[in-house]
């Protein structure tokens, strides 16, 4: 069955714990650290994350789209990250941060851009836990899905069987329930969702309609 993150960047920081409670039920919240120079945006950095930790929250599934993401591997870990995803595209010695974030117990993931072939992380890939793929353009949100990404997937999904690996693809964008089946069935693992969640009249049933998609 398919996992749920809701991404908090879409959530009401007004009444957060409330917020939260809405997607109790959820696998991972999706928390997405933007600098405003990898991508075209600000948001929260480590301030949110302590105020996450004071709720009970499912696990959180930290997003990094930041230049020099391991400048802040340890501090996001030490922050209660289970999952860490970094960017292809944001860091030169992507072996040696993988390994570093997995040394910390926390799930390594790394993230490619709509832009970005399934074909740039095959030196990776038999490394890393997960893969996001950015079915948007990275930093804002509530866009619309990029049909073209769906066939990322796929391919990923392709890789993953032919070499006999694990790793779980995460899909972040635009997902919705319109949409949810067809990434499921693409081979997405985890589907990262703000909007369709955070705005919707009832953000639990959302979530389980969700997990209840079989491939």
């Amino acid at each position: 069955m398919a996992l749920v993150s809701p991404s908090i960047l879409a959530a009401d920081f007004a009444n957060l714990s409330a917020e939260i409670d809405k997607i109790k039920d959820a696998d991972f919240i999706h928390v997405d650290v933007m600098d405003g120079v990898f991508v075209p945006n600000i948001t929260f950095g480590t301030p949110i994350m302590e105020a996450l930790n004071k709720l009970d929250t499912p696990p959180l599934d930290v997003h990094l789209m930041i230049d020099n993401p391991s400048q802040y591997i340890e501090k996001f870990a030490n922050l209660g990250a289970s999952i860490l995803a970094v960017h292809i595209e944001a860091e030169r010695h992507l072996h040696r941060l993988v390994d570093r974030i997995k040394s910390l117990d926390v799930e390594a993931f790394v993230a490619v851009n709509p832009h970005t072939p399934v074909s740039a992380l095959e030196e990776i890939i038999q490394f890393v836990d997960g893969v996001l793929i950015m079915t948007v353009n990275p930093g804002f949100t509530g866009q619309s899905f990029i049909p073209e990404t769906a066939q990322k997937i796929a391919k990923l999904d392709h890789l993953r069987k032919e070499k006999g690996l694990n790793f779980r693809i995460a899909v972040d964008g635009g997902i919705n329930l319109k949409n949810a089946q067809t990434v499921v069935d693409y081979g997405a693992d985890i589907l990262i969702m703000g909007a369709a969640i955070f705005r919707s009249e009832n953000p639990a049933e959302v979530i389980q309609k969700v997990k209840e998609l079989k491939k």
